[in-house]
């Protein structure tokens, strides 16, 4: 009996195949693989659309918002597996987003667990024992014997249980739940260690893996989860590769009109699918036009123009890097940028003895200087100038006690909701909650120039992504960051207190001779 594929695409947050913008298609990378996989009795495929795409529009924007019906969707995926199985089969699984989440959940969920063997059971008692050993038996990590030792499993080659054949994803997103900036209701609804994204670590049994990650997205809400490797080396006849290519999410995992830079990372996975296996429409794939100069998209408009943003921790923009964190095509926009979007990603690497000297603006939550800060390295800070709050003028190092001012009342009752805010993070992995009218950073005076080393860890699916290295420079500091990373400075605000900000302050960077 040959072997068949099985091939499985779940879509991202909104995303359906229909989803156009006046008039025009805008289909992501998971609906243009699936359009493009072929299909007979030798491959069979099944497409899921992405949570927050069913019912009221109320209902869509919460479902979406905040990850509500991932569970299902990985079940829903699970079943159909467990119906179309049969051993020697090969298995595909490809998403977007938190359709990636789901796909790597799913892996995660079959190689634990098994696949169930669901013949001759009625629809009631099949999703009985679905959602058990979901619940009990992955989530939970629970022995087989406690949620189902007796029920019948699928078997794979060689009498084992299944593995996975092959897993592309386009940038994880496995924020679930609220953000803990939004103190309320994070309060009222969440709950604690319900959102774990248990699949970071990538198993040997998966022979395939491919992440297309994107560099510029900075919404917070969706920090990428990486992939981990284990400390032991991948089994022989095994690849893996985790890239970053430009843009935002939408511009790596498809969902735009202009999709020059989104078809580079489909044509990548499909390549590389392709080569295990998959049989693709070459007359479909002939259709995608891969542009590294492409349009990158601006996602902070609407609603997320009022949410936190943080830049993520990405790796050095470096010609050494390509093919190891980067794709050829980040070096290729960076040497030559489009016209209308230029520079791309301007880095500043110092060498010792050397300066570095920019403006970072008052109004600006994120002044991306592109000054990398290496990990093994010291580096001098020297601010000056002035900048204005309101009508309030500062120096670099900001806000400094003393006697009291009726024009610092606002400050003075940020520090008091700061005081509540301490004792709410004391609370179980609540330690990145910020409360509306607080300083960004507490250890740091109000409107004292403030740095952020982006060296922070992934994501870990609670809805609040970890921070990065917080700093303060004021006038004069010398530093030297745990971990390497691009330097943000800012006037240390409130977060939502920046369109009344004025002026810049002028900071000289060097890197100390060792």
């Amino acid at each position: 009996m040959s072997h068949r594929n099985l091939v499985v695409c779940c879509d991202g947050t909104w995303n359906t195949p229909k989803q156009a913008r006046q008039g025009v298609p805008t289909p992501t990378n998971v609906v243009k693989l699936f359009a493009a996989c072929e299909e007979d009795d030798t491959q069979l495929k099944y497409y899921h659309p992405g949570v927050g795409t069913e019912g009221s529009r109320l209902k869509r924007m919460i479902d979406g918002g905040i990850g509500r019906g991932l569970d299902r969707n990985i079940q829903s995926a699970y079943k159909w597996l467990c119906a179309q199985y049969r051993s020697g089969d090969r298995i595909f699984l490809f998403g977007f987003s938190r359709g990636a989440y789901t796909v790597r959940s799913l892996s995660g969920f079959i190689l634990g667990c098994g696949l169930l063997d669901i013949r001759g059971l009625d629809p009631e008692e099949t999703w009985k024992r679905i959602d058990t050993a979901y619940d009990r038996g992955y989530r939970h990590k629970k022995e087989k014997s406690v949620w189902g030792g007796d029920w019948p499993r699928l078997i794979g080659e060689k009498d084992r249980p299944p593995e996975i054949h092959f897993v592309g994803v386009w940038d994880t997103v496995g924020a679930r739940g609220i953000p803990d900036d939004m103190v309320l209701a994070d309060l009222l609804l969440e709950d604690p260690g319900r959102y774990e994204f248990h699949d970071t670590r990538l198993d040997a049994r998966v022979h395939h893996a491919y992440h297309a990650v994107a560099l510029d997205e900075i919404r917070s809400s969706f920090a990428p989860t990486l992939w981990r490797l284990p400390e032991t080396p991948r089994p022989e006849g095994t690849t893996f590769e985790q890239l970053w290519f430009p843009g935002n999410h939408g511009d790596v995992g498809g969902g735009h009109p202009e999709c020059g830079l989104s078809d580079i990372a489909l044509q990548w996975m499909a390549d590389h699918a392709e080569a295990q296996g998959l049989r693709l429409d070459s007359d479909l794939l002939d259709q995608l036009t891969p542009d590294s100069c492409g349009v990158l998209h601006d996602h902070l408009d609407g609603i997320w123009s009022k949410l936190r943003t943080l830049p993520r921790a990405v790796p050095l923009i470096s010609e050494e890097r390509i093919w190891i964190d980067l794709h050829p095509c980040v070096w290729e926009r960076h040497q030559i940028p489009p016209i209308t979007q230029s520079p791309y990603r301007r880095t500043c690497n110092l060498r010792p003895g050397k300066r570095w000297s920019r403006d970072i603006f008052a109004r600006d939550r994120w002044n991306d200087t592109g000054v990398w800060l290496d990990a093994d390295a010291t580096y001098t800070f020297h601010a000056e100038g002035e900048w204005i709050d309101w009508f309030n003028s500062f120096g670099p190092d900001g806000l400094q006690g003393g006697r009291f001012e009726p024009r610092h009342w606002a400050y003075a009752l940020g520090d008091l909701i700061g005081g509540i805010e301490r004792l709410y993070r004391k609370r179980p992995q609540k330690q990145e909650a910020d409360f509306g009218g607080t300083r960004r950073c507490e250890d740091s005076p109000w409107f004292a120039l403030t740095g952020m080393v982006a060296n922070q860890p992934d994501a870990d699916g609670s809805g609040t992504p970890p921070s990065g290295e917080y700093f303060t420079i004021g006038s004069h500091r010398t530093f030297s960051p745990q971990k390497s990373g691009y330097l943000y400075c800012f006037a240390n605000d409130a977060w939502g207190l920046y369109d009344n900000n004025r002026g810049s302050l002028y900071l000289t960077i060097e890197r100390i001779e060792t």
